[in-house]
Order: structure tokens, then sequence, then C-alpha cells
């Protein structure tokens, strides 16, 4: 039983060390990111896997067209996007989200990870119980 518990504790330090751990941006490192406005080019189906809209945005003075990571919006329309600062090579328009403007995950990635990282801890902490109750029950039998 010392053991199931060592493994229960461990699992969930394991949880909290992932919630703390630095949000690193898809593209290999963590960038700064700026919000702008974006005109939707091409529609994409929200039926597929992986879709993502057309928009066109402006970047460093130039207009360009790049994926978004959204789908379904109707062409023409306008949506408030976060890019990065100093894009380089290909990149993705990122829905905007509610954040200082420093660049990061903002709110919505640190929601999944509390969420995940709470998710984990409830789970261990029913584990625990579980064991401690069925630790009760086999004293008690003899």
């Amino acid at each position: 039983m010392l053991l199931t518990l060592v493994v229960l504790g461990a699992l969930g330090v394991t949880a909290v060390a992932f919630a703390r751990w630095p949000v690193l941006d898809s593209g290999g490192g963590a960038r700064e990111w700026r919000t702008t406005t974006a005109t939707v080019v091409r529609s994409a189906s929200c039926g597929e896997s992986d879709a993502r809209d057309l928009v066109r945005v402006r970047v460093e003075g130039r207009q360009l067209r790049v994926p978004f990571d959204g789908c379904g919006h109707s062409e023409g329309s306008r949506l408030e996007v976060r890019v990065p600062v100093r894009p380089s090579g290909e990149f993705r328009a990122r829905p905007h989200e509610r954040d200082d403007g420093t660049g990061g995950a903002g709110p919505v990635g640190f929601d999944n990870r509390a969420g995940t990282v709470l998710c984990v801890l409830a789970a261990v902490s029913g584990a625990g119980y579980v064991l401690m109750l069925a630790g009760g029950s086999r004293g008690t039998s003899g």
C-alpha cells in the first residue's frame, strides 16, 4: 500500500510540474504576439479535420495570406487575430485572446492546463480515498 501511495504522490507532483512548465509556441520557441485585423479570403468547412480559414493580414507593411486557426467564418468578414511580432518563415494567425499583449498562451492555454491538472489531482485524491477505505476494511476482517 505504501508503494501505491508513493506512486499516487509522484503522479500528483508530476501534474503540478506540468502546470508550471513554460508554455511554448508550436513553432519551436516562445514568441511575442500582436493583435491585428484580418479579412477572411477563403472559408473552410469545419467538418474537415484540421480545417483552417485563409485570411489576409497586414504584417510589417505587407499584405499576406496566411492560414487562420479557425474555420467556418464568412468570406469577407473581419476578425481580430494574433500574429507574431517578428514573423519568420510560415506562420498562422491565431484567434484573439484576452492577454496583456506580451505574448504567451493567454488564459485559454492556462485554463486548459489548469483543468487537466485539477482533473488529475481529483483522480489521485479519489484513488487515495479508495485505498484508504480498502485498507481499513482489510484490517477489520479476521
